[in-house]
């Protein structure tokens, strides 16, 4: 697999780092060193996969991602926190999604979408920067998902195609206090996209809080654009990947009967 989908230098040696650490009161292989040694002296574009699994090693998720915080002018090229979160609770909830057709809004590099294409019937990955977009349909293509599709979509464009979803997903999304409306909006457009539902459309959004005003802004949207919010309890969320849930929220959102 490592071959297949070779990691940047950086993503090695965090991992090295890390294991070493974790078993300092073992005798490490002298081959683990060497690997580390010749990572440190890797100075190739930091570029490269990632393989994740959620459920133990049933599937596999690989992602091209950047080391860096911010390329081509946008976050969205690896993946953050909250997603990791969000894709460790969908598959620890999987029926929720089953038979479901689902819409995620700032996809990223998708893997979340490539976790939850395992669960739900159809899902659509939505972004807006080109160079995101092209990475969520290698995300896809190299993963094999047959059941989503990628598609641009502005949250500022309030004249975008309604289609008819069961649920949102979203994660790390709440970050400018400027786009915030934007994406209330958008969330809410479409909760409403399907009038003669049997069971009321929902939205999951997750978020690291980095800046508590702007989550607050976000939390006062919500409200204002009548929509009902709960907090999801992540404290006994295990997941391999995250260090602690402190900081991280994941919110369930409806639209309130009799909202506009």
């Amino acid at each position: 697999m490592a071959m297949k989908f070779p990691m940047a230098s950086a993503f090695v040696k965090m991992f090295i780092k890390s294991w070493i650490n974790q078993v300092e009161d073992c005798e490490v292989l002298e081959e683990v060193y060497e690997s580390f040694s010749v990572a440190l002296t890797h100075t190739e574009p930091q570029i490269g996969y990632k393989i994740y699994t959620f459920d133990g090693g049933s599937h596999y998720h690989a992602t091209k991602e950047t080391v860096a915080m911010c390329s081509k002018g946008t976050t969205g090229l690896r993946t953050w926190q909250a997603c990791l979160a969000l894709c460790q609770w969908a598959t620890d909830n999987n029926h929720i999604f089953k038979n479901k057709k689902v819409i995620e809004l700032g996809c990223g590099v998708g893997l979340l979408g490539c976790v939850i294409s395992h669960l739900c019937d159809q899902i659509t990955l939505t972004d807006y920067h080109e160079s995101v977009l092209k990475a969520a349909r290698h995300t896809l293509e190299v993963n094999s998902v047959s059941n989503g599709t990628v598609s641009v979509l502005d949250w500022s464009d309030s004249c975008d195609e309604e289609d008819s979803v069961d649920i949102v997903v979203a994660a790390d999304v709440v970050f400018d206090p400027t786009l915030v409306p934007h994406l209330v909006t958008t969330i809410k457009r479409k909760l409403s996209s399907t009038k003669d539902a049997d069971e009321p459309r929902v939205a999951y959004i997750c978020s690291t809080i980095r800046n508590k005003e702007t989550y607050s802004t976000f939390l006062n949207e919500v409200c204002e654009q009548g929509l009902t919010i709960s907090e999801i309890d992540l404290s006994r969320l295990k997941c391999v990947y995250l260090f602690g849930t402190d900081t991280i929220k994941l919110v369930k959102l409806k639209i309130q009967p009799g909202a506009n």
